[in-house]
This record gives structure tokens, C-alpha cells and sequence, in this order.
């Protein structure tokens, strides 16, 4: 079961039930992440995507993820990725990616609706940039946690890229192909998947900490992960307002 599966396996507490369970269950798993980079970062690794999996099962619901707190985590990530000057892996800014008329941010909006052919559209996408993880790819991938986190298995570019599957190798890299083939699955990076899970409950203050331990991985593949949730949350929330 990939990481992001859990969200759609755990369902929510009743109204009845008592609250400060949700609260325990938060804590525990915030604990167990916690737990899992120190074990992670001793080079424990089995260790480690133990206690990632086991924070997944206290998991929310995909509908916390549209919830107020969580939109208002995600925006907040949205003006911290846009104060930053450095270029990113495809030659622009974060600034530049999420800008509601760029590029691709519009591709993958399409893709996200599933408004757009999708072999030609990610094809556009994968393996631009350089790098063993290309820009291209770590946006996407940013963009399938928001589609697993909200749609699951359902959602219409995880569709898309595991339709693509036989043509992955051909079209970036090894290691690219490889994550890309994860996060189809579900399956993400530690830092990535502590900040989505803690996103509907956690205080602006530890979301934005979160959310920078997510861009610091690699030269710019976190910064580029994280523009690609971003950009397909802002793009749900676009769509969602105007009816698209």
C-alpha cells in the first residue's frame, strides 16, 4: 500500500466520538515522523520507512486536506515559495511556475482536470531540466502528492502517468523514471509526506518549518516538489471557484 493510500483507508472520527483522540493519533504520528528522521538520518533506513508507514495509518481523510487549515497551510507555502529569488531547475522562478498564466502551471492544471491529452501534455513535462531528478519530474511529483492526497487513485494525473509507465525510461532519467513510477504508487519522500499529513492540523509555524525541510532536499528538487503541490492546489482551488 503506498504511503498516500492511507488517506483514503482511514476513515474520519464520528461526530460523537471524543475529540482528543484525533488529537493523540496527531501527536503519535507526529512523533513517529519525528522518530523516522532520526533513524533516517543514522542510515537506519528500514528502520525508518517503518515508522513513516505507521504515522500513514493515523492518517486524515482526504477531505481534511480541503479543509480551511489546510488550504491556509498551503497558501502560506504558496508566499514563502514566491519570496524566494533563487531559479529553479527549469530555468525560472518559483514566482515564475506559479504564476496562474505560466506555462506549467496551466499544463498541469490540465492535466490535474484531466482536461488535456495526456501523453503529449506530460511528455512536455517529464525529463526537462537537468539533473539525475529533472525539474520537470520533481514538479510533477509534487503535483501527484496534491492528486493522491485530495483523489487518491482516482485522481486524473495519476491516471496519466501510470498510462505513460512504458515510455518513463525513455523519456528522463533512471532515477526519475524511478520516482515518478513511486509516486504513482502513492509512495513519496519522508519530508514530503510529513508535511502533507500534518497539513489540515498543524500550526502555521510547524507547517512552514515543515515545508522548507521539503524544499532543502537536494540542490533544487525540494524547491520544485513542493512548487508542484502548490501549483495543483492552486489550480483545484481555481477551479473550484469558477466552476471549471
Amino acid at each position: 500500500m503506498g504511503l498516500f493510500d492511507q488517506f483514503h483507508s482511514t476513515g474520519k472520527a464520528s461526530p460523537g466520538s471524543d475529540t482528543s483522540k484525533a488529537d493523540k493519533s496527531e501527536q503519535e504520528a507526529t512523533r513517529l515522523i519525528d522518530q523516522g528522521h532520526a533513524l533516517e538520518a543514522a542510515g537506519r533506513l528500514d528502520e525508518a520507512m517503518q515508522c513513516y508507514l505507521d504515522a500513514t495509518r493515523l492518517a486524515p481523510n482526504p477531505a481534511d486536506m480541503l479543509s480551511d487549515r489546510a488550504r491556509a497551510n498551503v497558501t502560506a507555502a504558496g508566499r514563502w515559495l514566491r519570496s524566494r529569488p533563487m531559479t529553479l531547475g527549469l530555468g525560472a522562478t518559483a514566482a515564475d511556475l506559479l504564476a496562474p498564466a505560466g506555462r506549467w502551471r496551466n499544463l498541469l492544471a490540465a492535466l490535474q482536470r484531466g482536461r488535456s491529452p495526456a501523453a503529449p501534455a506530460l511528455r512536455a513535462l517529464i525529463g526537462r531540466g537537468a539533473g539525475s531528478t529533472p525539474a520537470g519530474d520533481d514538479l510533477a511529483i509534487g503535483a501527484l502528492a496534491y492528486g493522491w492526497a485530495t483523489q487518491g487513485r482516482e485522481a486524473p494525473l495519476v491516471a496519466a502517468v501510470r498510462a505513460l509507465d512504458a515510455e518513463l525510461s525513455a523519456l528522463t532519467t533512471a532515477l526519475g523514471a524511478t520516482y515518478l513510477r513511486a509516486a504513482a504508487r502513492g509512495e513519496f519522500g519522508s519530508h514530503l509526506v510529513a508535511w502533507v499529513r500534518t497539513l489540515w492540523r498543524a500550526s502555521p509555524l510547524r507547517a512552514q518549518a515543515l515545508a522548507m525541510r521539503v524544499a532543502q532536499h537536494g540542490a533544487t528538487s525540494g524547491y520544485d516538489t513542493l512548487t508542484g503541490f502548490v501549483a495543483a492546489a492552486e489550480a483545484a482551488d481555481a477551479a473550484r471557484l469558477t466552476g471549471t
